[in-house]
């Protein structure tokens, strides 16, 4: 990929950073209430509770007691954060030094819907692997769903980020596994690739 007109490369975290599998969260989820998988996949997608906890709106608490509402269990925190994770995978490090070597002559930016939870558990696989204990040693600006109350593909995200460390939309390249959240990206101007596997960005620069 030619960066010769990229000032600022902005990186998801899930299907780019770090492997996800989301189904092995609906496995445990589904196993834990006794649902079939289908019918867990349908309250993922479409109960608001979610979204908020994505965006910051409620408490770690709260989300793991609308939880046990939802899926009419009664299981410990533990538990409930353990099924939570379960989507997480590996990060590798040839990854994170990748975007160390692209500091060299480029802005680079993380920009990831995620959650109180998922951020301490990610924290924690960065951790073991690199010695380090936050994404902010890998890049120069990180953006969190969680913390600035707003996600991806919505367009107020994007124009925070710009807005932020007064960039050109133009010469951004924002590197995203899903299409939604690169739609989002390209209406506010900027440069997009969909990352298809992890490992891809290892071959883009």
């Amino acid at each position: 990929m030619e960066l010769q007109n990229i000032e600022t490369i902005v990186f998801d975290l899930g299907g780019v950073i770090i492997d996800l599998d989301t189904s092995a969260t609906i496995d445990a989820f589904a196993h834990l209430s006794g649902q079939v998988k289908a019918e867990m996949l349908e309250v993922f997608q479409t109960n608001h509770l979610f979204v908020d906890y994505e965006k910051g709106l409620i408490s770690s608490d709260n989300f793991r007691e609308e939880l046990r509402n939802l899926l009419l269990v009664d299981i410990s925190d533990e538990t409930i954060d353990k099924a939570w994770n379960a989507m997480l995978g590996a990060i590798e490090m040839p990854r994170l030094e990748l975007m160390l070597d692209l500091q060299k002559q480029h802005n680079v930016m993380v920009l990831s819907n995620t959650n109180e939870i998922h951020e301490k558990a990610f924290n924690r696989i960065l951790q073991d692997v690199s010695g380090k204990t936050h994404l902010n040693e890998f890049a120069h600006k990180v953006y969190f769903s969680h913390d600035v109350k707003m996600r991806k593909p919505d367009a107020e995200i994007y124009q925070l980020v710009i807005a932020e460390n007064d960039l050109r939309p133009e010469e951004t390249l924002f590197l995203d596994d899903r299409l939604d959240n690169l739609k989002g990206a390209e209406g506010e101007g900027w440069m997009t690739h969909r990352v298809t596997y992890p490992n891809e960005i290892l071959t883009l620069f």
